[in-house]
């Protein structure tokens, strides 16, 4: 059995932060040069779906919560391991953590499973503890 996840410690977001959150997740996709069918995956939505967006998500409070912690996973890794490769190289490098089991990152949220990007934020955050 799996122990819980713990909660994050990120405020949920509000129904009106849906295009300053895609702007966000959009910046970041933009410097990971992660493609529109990764960026989907982490979404849990269709490469369409995100494709179609212009300036907001609408109201679905699970896409606002993925796009949300995807932007502090990023801002947490820089802070973590910082310089200009710093944060996409620990995402992409495999990583023996628990969560990950050798594999990188990344390549968890790109199983579009929520729980992936709980434990990878609660993963950054246990670190950010220690330093």
């Amino acid at each position: 059995m799996q122990a819980p996840l713990a909660s994050p410690t990120l405020p949920p977001p509000a129904p009106g932060d849906g295009e300053l959150l895609l702007s966000a997740f959009r910046k970041v996709a933009a410097a990971l040069r992660l493609t529109l069918p990764e960026q989907a995956a982490i979404l849990g939505v269709s490469r369409t779906t995100i494709a179609g967006w212009k300036a907001t998500p609408g109201p679905d409070p699970d896409k606002l919560d993925r796009m949300a912690l995807f932007v502090a996973i990023f801002g947490l890794a820089g802070q973590a391991f910082p310089g200009t490769a710093g944060a996409e190289g620990w995402l992409r490098r495999p990583n023996t953590a628990a969560p990950f089991a050798g594999t990188a990152p990344l390549a968890l949220l790109f199983q579009g499973r929520f729980e992936s990007l709980l434990r990878t934020y609660d993963h950054l955050q246990n670190l950010a503890r220690v330093w």
